[in-house]
């Protein structure tokens, strides 16, 4: 766990994210779990060891913390387990966080975390296709394993695409980079 905890620090400290105690607990605590809960139910790649989900995954999903404002509405499309927003959701309690999720499995888990961890998080399970599928209206996308164009128009401001956008639907505002990870602002 010291592994775990060292690389949190870094990333906060390069980040510029203050540390907090409580917050870093929450960070383990939902980090062990998605683990856990892994290797019952495919949350994240099992072909990841556990290094790289953190490495990968979970500490990249706190690169927008400067980027996302307090009390925007932010909706993960496809949330899975949670990789894409949940670990920012903690450092930033502020947002209003939204998951969307199809899946049965995922959305049990997505709701034990909300109650172990006492995230304020709105969970959905349901399949979006088109604008009427949905009723509310979010200043935030977060999409990690979900193509940007297949998401509805009309139901977001921005979408924060967890990779390098490669398509031509969007226009990419800018990119928000740090060491091997990028995301992607779209409009």
């Amino acid at each position: 766990m010291f592994h775990v905890k060292h690389l949190l620090k870094e990333t906060l400290k390069k980040l510029n994210i203050p540390e907090d105690k409580r917050k870093t607990e929450k960070f383990l605590l939902y980090f062990e779990e998605l683990w856990r809960w892994n290797k019952k139910i495919n949350m994240v790649s099992r072909k990841l060891k556990k290094d790289e989900v953190l490495s990968k995954l979970l500490l990249p999903s706190l690169l927008p913390y400067k980027t996302i404002k307090k009390k925007e509405r932010v909706l993960d499309f496809g949330a899975g387990g949670g990789v894409a927003s949940i670990p920012l959701k903690i450092f930033k309690p502020d947002i209003r966080l939204c998951l969307l999720e199809a899946k049965k499995k995922p959305v049990i888990f997505l709701e034990h975390i909300n109650l172990l961890l006492d995230l304020d998080l709105s969970i959905i399970k349901k399949f979006v296709e088109k604008k009427e599928d949905i009723d509310e209206r979010f200043d935030w996308i977060f999409v990690r394993a979900v193509n940007p164009e297949d998401i509805p128009r009309g139901i977001y401001e921005k979408i924060l695409y967890y990779g390098e956008y490669a398509g031509d639907k969007f226009i990419c505002e800018r990119k928000i980079k740090k060491g091997d990870n990028s995301l992607s602002v779209l409009t």
